[in-house]
């Protein structure tokens, strides 16, 4: 069993207690990660917290464990386990996955703003098996409450359900809590985590290092692996194909429940047992990172970026778009693949003196390094060999991160449109882009350049999933 304690994670095993200590707390000295052997261990006691002091958890023997408990926290929940194991009453077997230990995160929002988050959902998996989970209405952060009617039609959350609910800063302090030094499990994780980044920067709170796993990422994976065969890779549809329980899509704890079933499902039928970070590893990918900095994605180890800074223009994915429905010409339009969770193409009007954000040609710079072709990309690929050029906006999308994934499937990225080009892709914007008159001028002239919409590439990288999931 799992207990949330003060500034750390308790598993409670046949053998031993496993300390998982926050980020925080760890930050401040202690060990991130403790197996206490319970084999020493004589008798436990406990003082339930109250509602404005602190409780704790002793046990005793060779080595003395103290834990304390905030108030709300299940000090007896943990004591009565420990007994229970010290009288050799062991936590039932698991048909879980061995040493795959994780939280899964699932947000849901008001609208098309990715930071309005309005609900939170988090289960803790440990062996593979949900030991904890907690649900957080929550209103979303300062200058982003109102509700879309889409967004609403989806997960049924409104205005009046959170209206005594917790300000979005006090709920994600107590998902980060719940994390401790967990890594955080989603599906399609730079949603999720952008969401969580955004809401925190708008709320003014600090925002805390946490690395990232993505279930989606998984999925797509085992698809190419011929592990799994589904017709979409959106949560249902995976979760159903690896046997999870039906659920209420769009309920934040249900929908992330699923993801950690689907985490734990494709672990199974990769024949995989061991650390979340090292399944991934073992499927060459990196995990990404949330942070103060940037959300990093979950990549391909040899495409992923190191740092921000490796990441080019837009690094933020979401911060530096336009808030719900506007767009640089100040009329209402579509935020693009993945706008939000809802989907949500209305909002707004936003003049132009009033758009929030950067200027609009801040999200379609450029970034300075040339990514190289790899070689070994499969040559039957749509875009090996080709010279591809970007114009316009692809948000969330950084042109760096296309770059890279251009170049992982063999295409040579080129700034600019040449009589090299043989694909251009154009992105949002609210006129006719100079690149785009420039391929159609040599189209007319007989230059064999194929103009794609960006939702060709996005399906081409596999980045056209977008939210709802």
């Amino acid at each position: 069993m799992s207990y949330t304690a003060h500034g750390v994670v308790v598993d409670v095993t046949a053998d031993s207690l496993v300390l998982r200590r926050s980020l925080l707390a760890a930050s401040l000295g202690a060990a991130a990660h403790e197996d206490i052997p319970l084999a020493g261990a004589r008798e436990v006691d406990y003082t339930a917290p109250t509602a404005t002091g602190f409780g704790q958890v002793v046990v005793h023997g060779e080595q003395e464990v103290t834990l304390r408990f905030a108030p709300g926290q299940d000090a007896k929940g943990c004591a009565d386990a420990i007994a229970a194991a010290l009288r050799g009453e062991a936590p039932a077997a698991r048909a879980g996955v061995s040493g795959l230990d994780f939280t899964a995160v699932d947000v849901e929002t008001a609208n098309d703003n990715w930071g309005s988050v309005c609900q939170i959902g988090a289960v803790r998996f440990r062996d593979g098996e949900e030991t904890q989970a907690r649900t957080w209405l929550c209103t979303p952060p300062p200058g982003l409450e109102h509700f879309d009617e889409i967004n609403v039609k989806i997960h049924g959350i409104t205005a009046d359900d959170v209206a005594d609910a917790s300000p979005f800063a006090d709920a994600a302090a107590e998902l980060f809590e719940f994390l401790g030094s967990d890594v955080l499990v989603a599906h399609n994780a730079q949603f999720d985590s952008t969401a969580l980044r955004s809401g925190l920067r708008t709320s003014g709170a600090p925002v805390p290092d946490v690395r990232l796993a993505c279930s989606l990422a998984l999925a797509r994976d085992a698809s190419r692996a011929g592990v799994i065969d589904v017709a979409n890779h959106k949560l249902p549809t995976v979760a159903a194909y690896i046997g999870a329980d039906d659920f209420q899509h769009h309920d934040a704890t249900a929908d992330a429940r699923a993801a950690g079933e689907i985490i734990t499902g494709l672990a199974r039928r990769l024949s995989y047992s061991g650390s979340v970070e090292d399944l991934f590893t073992s499927r060459e990918f990196a995990l990404g990172t949330l942070s103060e900095e940037s959300v990093i994605p979950v990549l391909r180890a040899n495409t992923a970026p190191l740092s921000a800074a490796d990441l080019g223009a837009g690094t933020d994915f979401r911060d530096k778009t336009r808030m719900a429905g506007s767009s640089a010409s100040g009329s209402t339009t579509s935020a693009g693949p993945g706008s939000s969770k809802g989907g949500s193409t209305g909002g707004t009007k936003s003049g132009g003196n009033d758009r929030r954000g950067p200027a609009p040609w801040q999200s379609v710079s450029t970034p300075d390094t040339i990514p190289d072709p790899n070689p070994d990309a499969d040559p039957e690929g749509a875009l090996y060999g080709q010279h591809v050029t970007l114009t316009g906006d692809f948000e969330p999308f950084d042109k760096g991160l296309l770059w890279s994934k251009i170049a992982e499937r063999g295409g040579q990225v080129g700034k600019n449109v040449t009589k090299k080009t043989t694909i251009l892709v154009v992105g949002q914007w609210a006129t006719k882009t100079s690149k785009e008159k420039r391929a159609e001028e040599l189209q007319g002239k007989g230059q064999d350049i194929a103009i794609w919409p960006s939702e060709k590439l996005l399906a081409e990288l596999q980045l056209d999933e977008a939210p709802p999931f």
